[in-house]
Order: C-alpha cells, then sequence, then structure tokens
C-alpha cells in the first residue's frame, strides 16, 4: 500500500523552532514528529511512503534514506518552488499509481487507515476524507455530509458565524489516481481552497468518515505541547530516563517525565507535570521546571521556573530567570532575573540582557 506524507511547509506558526529544522522533524518525545508518522503507516501495512519535501529537505533525506531501517520504501520527489498540498502530490504522480492514503507531516493521530481504506472502497469514492468534530469549527476545513455520509458542503475556514457543522477535516485522505487529473501541474494548488470545491462542483463522489482516535495539527506552539502531552500518557513509565542521567538526591522528579541521556537534575530541582527534557541538558540547583520541552544541549540556571514552555537546543537560561508560556529559539541567551511573559517568541542566536522583562516577539533587528 502506497502513502504520501506532505512535509515540505516552511511551519511559519512553529518559528522560532523551525528555523533550525523542518515543522515535520521537530521531536516528539524521543524521536521527530515525521518518524512516528513514518512508523505509523509502517505498522498499519504501508510499504511504500513518499515524502514531498521543499524547506530544508536534506535533513528529512539525511534521517530517513530509503526507508530500509523503517521498513519501508521511501521516495523523495524534488520541489523546487511551494506548490502547495494537492500541488505537490499532483507532482508525486509517477509513483500514485493505485489508492492511495495522504498523510500531513504534522498530523499526530491514532486514526486506524485501515478503517478509512475500507470505508472509502464500499463507498466507491473518488476522495474520501477523515473528520473529526471540534468546539470551535472556524479555524478548519467544515464539511457537511447528507443521510450516506456523502460530502454536500465543504468550506475554508469559515468565520464563526459562517460554520454549519462542527466536523472538520483532518487532512487525512483516502484518493484514487483520477483526482490528480484535477489538479493542475506546475502551480500552486491546494485540496480544501481548490480541489475539494472543484470535485463537488463536478459532483464526484466525495465522502467523509468520522475519525476515531486521538487527533491533532501540531502547527502552532499550544498543539504541539497538545501532541507532546498525548504522548507522553501513553507512557507506562512515569518517570522514563536514559542512561547517564544524574538526578540530585534532594530533587524531585513527578508527573509524566522524559529526561535525555547525559541530563543532570540539580539539588532542590522540582520537574514536574508532562516534561520532555532532552539529552545533555542540565539544571541547575533550586530551579523548578513545569511541562516544558527543553531541546538537547540546554542549560536551565539556579532558581529559574521554566513552565509550559519550549526551549530550543543550545540555550542558556541564566539564573532567577521566569519563563511562562514561551517560545525560546535556538542558540538563545537570558540573562539573570529575566522574566518572559506568557506568549513570547525569541528568535535564535538573541541574547536577552539581564533584568529584561519582555513579552511579544523578540526578532532580530
Amino acid at each position: 500500500m502506497k502513502a504520501i506524507i506532505l512535509a515540505g511547509g516552511y511551519g511559519k506558526r512553529l518559528r522560532p523552532l523551525t528555523f533550525t529544522r523542518p515543522k515535520s522533524m521537530l521531536p516528539l518525545l524521543d524521536k521527530p514528529i515525521l518518524q512516528h508518522i513514518v512508523e505509523g503507516l509502517a505498522n498499519q501495512g504501508f510499504d511504500e511512503i513518499i515524502v514531498t519535501t521543499n524547506y530544508l529537505r536534506k535533513q528529512i533525506i539525511d534521517h530517513f534514506g530509503d526507508g530500509e531501517a523503517f521498513g519501508v520504501k521511501m521516495t523523495y520527489p524534488r520541489e523546487d518552488e511551494p506548490l502547495g498540498t494537492a500541488g505537490s502530490v499532483k507532482n508525486a504522480e509517477e509513483y500514485l499509481d493505485e489508492t492511495f492514503v495522504v498523510v500531513q507531516g504534522d498530523g499526530i493521530t491514532d486514526t486506524s487507515l485501515k478503517d478509512l481504506m475500507s470505508f472509502h472502497k464500499e463507498k466507491g469514492a473518488i476522495a474520501t476524507l477523515a473528520l473529526t468534530p471540534v468546539d470551535n469549527p472556524s479555524g478548519y476545513g467544515v464539511v457537511e455530509l447528507d443521510s450516506n455520509a456523502k460530502i454536500v458542503r465543504f468550506r475554508e475556514k469559515p468565520r464563526p458565524e459562517e460554520c454549519f457543522s462542527n466536523l472538520v477535516n483532518t487532512g487525512l485522505y483516502v484518493l484514487e489516481p483520477e483526482v490528480l487529473e484535477y489538479i493542475p501541474a506546475g502551480r500552486e494548488y491546494d485540496f480544501a481552497r481548490d480541489l475539494f470545491p472543484k470535485l463537488l462542483a463536478v459532483e464526484k463522489k466525495l465522502y467523509g468518515h468520522e475519525a476515531t482516535g486521538f487527533w491533532v495539527d501540531v502547527g502552532r506552539p499550544e498543539k504541539y505541547m497538545e501532541a507532546i502531552r498525548w504522548a507522553l500518557g501513553k507512557r507506562k513509565k512515569r518517570h522514563n530516563s536514559k542512561k547517564g542521567v544524574k538526578i540530585d538526591p534532594e530533587a524531585k522528579v513527578e508527573g509524566q517525565v522524559i529526561l535525555g541521556h547525559g541530563c543532570r537534575i540539580g539539588k532542590n530541582t522540582v520537574v514536574e507535570g508532562y516534561s520532555v527534557i532532552e539529552r545533555d541538558v542540565e539544571v541547575a540547583d533550586g530551579a523548578r521546571i513545569t511541562s516544558p520541552v527543553i531541546y538537547h544541549g540546554s542549560t536551565i540556571g539556579h532558581c529559574s521556573h521554566i513552565n509550559n514552555s519550549i526551549i530550543a537546543e543550545e540555550c542558556r537560561i541564566d539564573s532567577h530567570v521566569k519563563i511562562e508560556a514561551s517560545v525560546v529559539g535556538a542558540a538563545c541567551k537570558i540573562g539573570d532575573e529575566s522574566v518572559l511573559r506568557p506568549g513570547s517568541k525569541i528568535w535564535p542566536r538573541i541574547e536577552i540582557n539581564p533584568t529584561s522583562t519582555l513579552s511579544g516577539m523578540i526578532q532580530h533587528s
């Protein structure tokens, strides 16, 4: 069986993290997001995976190679200019000679693709969309079904008062090769904005299947953190430490926590909540670390508090710093007694002077 993963985007909503790596290669616990997706596909019987790449594509290719190590065959059509979601699939047309699945490179789900494909075949559809109900559908593609699960209306990101359903498009599709005939070659073209409305207009069999299980689009920091909490919650061990971790006897590590190889946790430090601390991170005495993601090689200073925040690789957070619900890019330095208020984003390689209080987006001048 064949699947195509869309992994060519710039990940702008996840900046500053995506300045140094593609969105799909951001870590989710102890492996990249894309590896979770590839392994999930392999476990469901998919043996040929096409990955659409553009931005920082070499990182993806270097990690996965031909896919043999993951039990699949992987290919990477070259996309010199962004072609949009449907356009990038059209660009891979030579590989798509049978029913295939489209998976977003930033979507984390445990939905059964076999169930979705069975439904698709049963309906004789040209395209089947996996749908899920949400409380606020206005930020998604909203779908209305008839009594036979056929899609009768589709609208991308309507205003709240225009929403006619709470069922939304997850970006997970089963498609027949025939759909490629409706996608123009060599230009940007989108599934939601362009292709699906066209298929409805020409009365093709477009169906929706309400998927069960977990699904989240990790395209924003808060959704990325949601995926991490979900993945941590599935771990049987509450505290999972790699070899070489040193935890002071007077430190407290509680909650769902992963500590990478070479971590150092200091005296009277508290690590709690849903916490992922990658390899070679040092947390000094008296710090309080609550539900963060801290990438490899970073240091957290004496008595600093990090809450519900993402600290990228090789950062230096000095003493008595408070960081609340913020994102710090790679190789930043945050000076003593500084405060990052909720929602702050610090671009990579920025140095924040001691005793600063900051909010919003801090970029290079």
